[in-house]
């Protein structure tokens, strides 16, 4: 952590995070809210699972139909989940 300067308080948490390795936690923790936010709560709630591994966001769903949506949408997907996030951590969206 930075001595002797001043920090905003979301500076110091996230070099907190950063030097404790566990930045990457806390994103997938977020990873759930987003998905709702990017896909909708009609979407969402046919949503069994997500997992973030290695940068692949694995999405498990109930429903056929909806899987066959999240299918042609993995880039929007994936374009606005990295942006919500603020990088690149998602680099492949899987649907099951």
């Amino acid at each position: 952590m930075k001595r002797n300067s001043e920090c905003t308080v979301n500076e110091a948490i996230a070099e907190f995070l950063e030097k404790n390795r566990l930045k990457e936690g806390v994103t997938k923790y977020q990873i759930a809210g987003i998905w709702r936010e990017t896909v909708g709560n009609a979407i969402a709630r046919y949503t069994k699972k997500i997992e973030l591994n290695n940068n692949k966001l694995t999405v498990y769903t109930s429903s056929p139909t909806v899987r066959k949506e999240l299918m042609m949408l993995k880039t929007e997907i994936l374009e606005q989940i990295n942006k919500k996030i603020g990088k690149k951590m998602v680099r492949e969206v899987e649907v099951r």
